[in-house]
């Protein structure tokens, strides 16, 4: 009996191992990268950036100053690229050299730039159109006869909708492009209030976040919706529970039927976050603000060590089980929701400020610039939504500054219809360190699998998860370059991320060195995007 107990121990063992191992090797043979495509360009020191801007299903498009005048205007260069990266077109646009990029948007027929006229006092913009045919189309230039701090940008059909700031209050002013007429959007030029998200949605309505910055007790957030014509046709004002903060606000896009409104919190007057909090839109009921403290949510400590985190954790129940508020603060930008089958995904990444310096550069020394003027009434210096505002930086700047912020840990919540937090997971960064406050990380969904992939240095890092649970961790693969004998020297960190960019592709750029004794030109310096696609 002991010997058929013993025999039959051993055949489960092995039985159990080979399963566990079947497991792992479906696991890490489903986690496989492609790199199919690649573009590449050389690229001189004194160039400037290129703005890499997803067309979706249509491809890329690329643009960048030049220093290159034609009538004795300056040039901006325009590059088409389809879904393999094949150059469909390049535009060269003469634009007067005293205007300033402010912003870019994107829709399924055309590609916009605005330009800012004159200084930061003078608030005419010119608006050059290209089809993604890569024909130039009509220009429009835009009188306002407000002092208009210009800080989000989009557009909803044929309008154009500019948010900003009138005399430190919130403004909203269209343009509509065919019967050129300018309406400013009445209801705003509220005091102490700041204007924190401006979206688009997917039926070209409009959605604005406002949130209170009043040193009154009853603070409050208010949601607004518009039509294509400014017409307001909802409104949801919600209480902020007393001593409470909302830094932020992303809204959703209405692909689903409900609409959520997600960012982070903190105590009165802070800028570090004590959690994210989530709203969904109802003004026909009473809501609350949901606040999830950090150390509430199962993954959002990884970057920590592990005794920490559990420390952290601890100390966090016992301060809700005694309703004081979570001690524990952090550093987080929420940068985007992505609606789905089962409610809403906020990507978020952890950062703090590595080092400083005196240098004052094209970002004022503020390491959280994000928009053209730098300007927030309130402090709080960047609008975690607003990625389409330009951020000039050319490639050859001597006047690099000593500021660093360390990105920790990209995070991914899962919230559900009614803002309740699912499930979360993470996947912690290895040592990126950036100049100011940048996506660095992004994640496709396909049913119920989530990948994760950043960019550090030259190497794609990515991570899965199968219904919320991780399936592998942390894989590595090389960029891919054109040819065997290519040896990437370096790869320059000041520019060059990842973004999601259809289906389960991604796009990855950046500016390599690259060296090959095969080639005419044994060391070349590049900018290259690649094609990912996640198998």
């Amino acid at each position: 009996m002991k010997t058929m107990f013993s025999l039959r121990n051993k055949k489960l063992k092995i039985i159990f191992f080979l399963s566990i191992g079947i497991l792992f090797f479906d696991a890490t043979s489903f986690a496989q990268l492609s790199q199919p495509f690649r573009y590449e360009r050389k690229q001189k020191n004194s160039e400037d950036y290129f703005h890499v801007i997803s067309l979706k299903e249509k491809g890329i498009v690329l643009f960048r100053e030049r220093d290159k005048y034609k009538n004795n205007n300056k040039i901006w260069e325009v590059i088409l690229l389809d879904t393999t990266l094949q150059e469909k077109k390049t535009v060269e646009l003469e634009v007067k050299e005293r205007y300033k990029m402010v912003g870019y948007e994107v829709n399924e027929t055309y590609f916009y730039l605005l330009y800012r006229t004159g200084e930061t006092t003078k608030n005419d913009f010119e608006l050059v159109t290209v089809n993604l045919e890569g024909e130039e189309e009509e220009r429009h230039i835009i009188k306002s006869e407000l002092d208009f701090k210009l800080t989000h940008f989009t557009l909803a059909a044929k309008t154009l909708i500019l948010g900003g700031y009138v005399n430190k209050e919130p403004a909203i002013i269209m343009y509509n492009l065919e019967t050129k007429h300018i309406k400013v959007v009445p209801g705003f030029f509220q005091k102490d209030t700041e204007l924190v998200d401006l979206l688009i949605n997917q039926n070209n309505t409009f959605n604005v976040v406002l949130v209170d910055r009043s040193g009154r007790d009853d603070k409050t957030l208010l949601f607004k919706t518009f039509d294509s014509t400014g017409e307001l046709l909802l409104e949801d004002m919600v209480p902020i529970d007393y001593g409470k903060s909302l830094l932020t606000g992303i809204t959703s896009a209405l692909e689903r039927e409900d609409l959520i409104i997600i960012g982070n919190w903190g105590e009165r007057n802070a800028k570090n976050s004590i959690g994210f909090y989530s709203l969904t839109v109802d003004p026909f009921k009473d809501q609350k603000i949901n606040f999830i403290p950090f150390g509430t949510l199962t993954h959002y400590l990884d970057y920590l060590k592990p005794k920490r985190a559990k420390k952290i954790i601890e100390n966090t129940k016992a301060d809700l089980a005694e309703g004081r508020t979570p001690k524990f603060v952090s550093s987080v930008t929420p940068y985007k929701i992505i609606e789905y089958k089962d409610g809403f995904l906020l990507l978020a990444e952890v950062q703090s400020m590595v080092s400083s310096s005196n240098y004052s550069g094209p970002y004022n020394n503020n390491p959280y610039y994000y928009n053209p003027y730098g300007f927030n009434p309130y402090g709080f210096g960047y609008y975690p939504g607003s990625s389409r505002m330009y951020r000039p930086f050319p490639y050859s700047s001597s006047g690099k500054q000593n500021n660093e912020v360390k990105i920790h840990e990209s995070v991914l919540i899962s919230f559900d219809a009614k803002g309740n937090v699912a499930w979360d997971q993470s996947m912690v960064l290895d040592e990126i360190k950036i100049e100011s406050p940048e996506q660095v990380s992004d994640f496709m969904v396909s049913n119920d699998t989530i990948t994760f992939l950043y960019k550090k240095d030259s190497e794609l890092k990515f991570k899965r998860i199968v219904k919320s649970e991780v399936v592998f961790k942390v894989q590595t693969e090389k960029v891919k370059t054109n040819e065997t004998a290519d040896e990437i020297r370096s790869e320059k960190e000041v520019d060059g991320f990842v973004r999601h960019w259809y289906g389960n592709s991604f796009f990855v750029w950046g500016y390599q060195t690259i060296r090959n004794v095969n080639s005419e030109d044994r060391v070349r310096d590049v900018f290259y995007i690649n094609k990912v696609v996640a198998k």
